[in-house]
């Protein structure tokens, strides 16, 4: 699967989890609350909702794995939970500092996104991609809140429950736009990428931050589910300015990198262009100046 497929399915169930949040969070009479509870409350159902969705995809849509969604959903919505309360606390008190109006608003947003990219952390476990995507979530947020702050200033006047209908539109398009930018930043930013061009998962891209583990297990970054591929074969990590793949120690299984067979437990310096075989996979390593 193209990396632009990838970012798509990463919006549209961005969008599913902005969705859902409206729907949860309008089932309860939040105007009647107070100013703190509200926002605890608003901020903690739309980061798990989006936060959830959003870590679902890959496994949903990329690796059809259900389970493997299920419990990267679980993770991320967990974690932006936390990121959404905490992030729509520190937003409301940046609301009142700047007393209201459309840029407390989007600065709201684009915290509650900042925190939520940041979340990857809890699913990925690898500090410079989950930097990467704090910085994809707060540019998802200011995008999002700024169409969503345009809709409401162009149907300001519109009845109430247009105007509750027009909400759910706005937190679609702030779901959608944190889950389209978050992988977008990975990927902007990721110096190399593993590209598959033989073997089940043809055409299918994975950027490499820190690091990305390679094999037939699900729970690997690059997942590769082909006859002769270890259940976790090989990663690919930075080593100096570049990359160098490994084959793990306990594969049962060698790899061949550039035409030069490597078994458990060697290591080989990437070069951009080089040709990898693992099992019935073949991959491609492009790097990045």
């Amino acid at each position: 699967m193209s990396k632009s497929l990838q970012i798509y399915y990463s919006a549209v169930f961005g969008a599913l989890g902005g969705l859902f949040g409206w729907w949860a969070i309008g089932s309860f009479a939040t105007q009647a609350w107070g100013v703190w509870a509200a926002a605890l409350f608003v901020g903690s159902g739309l980061g798990a909702a989006i936060g959830a969705l959003v870590a679902a995809a890959d496994g949903a849509m990329i690796k059809r794995k259900a389970l493997r969604a299920l419990r990267d959903g679980i993770l991320g919505g967990l974690a932006g939970l936390a990121a959404g309360a905490l992030g729509m606390l520190i937003a409301q008190v940046v609301f009142l500092l700047l007393a209201g109006g459309w840029m407390g608003r989007t600065l709201s947003w684009m915290l509650l996104g900042l925190l939520i990219g940041a979340a990857d952390l809890l699913v990925s476990r690898r500090p410079r991609r989950a930097a990467y995507a704090a910085l994809g979530g707060l540019a998802g947020g200011l995008f999002g809140g700024l169409l969503y702050e345009g809709l409401t200033q162009i149907f300001l006047a519109v009845s109430g429950p247009a105007q509750v209908w027009l909400s759910g539109i706005g937190l679609v398009i702030v779901g959608a736009c944190i889950g389209a930018f978050i992988p977008l930043a990975r990927q902007v930013f990721a110096r190399g990428e593993l590209r598959v061009i033989g073997g089940e998962q043809i055409g299918l891209v994975r950027e490499v931050t820190d690091s990305a583990s390679i094999g037939r297990y699900d729970g690997n970054d690059l997942y590769l589910p082909d006859h002769g591929v270890a259940w976790r074969h090989a990663v690919v990590r930075r080593a100096g300015d570049g990359f160098e793949l490994e084959v793990m120690p306990d594969a049962d299984g060698r790899a061949n990198v550039a035409g030069v067979a490597l078994g458990p437990g060697e290591r080989r310096t990437l070069r951009h262009g080089d040709r990898i075989d693992i099992g019935g996979a073949e991959l491609e390593f492009i790097g990045r100046t």
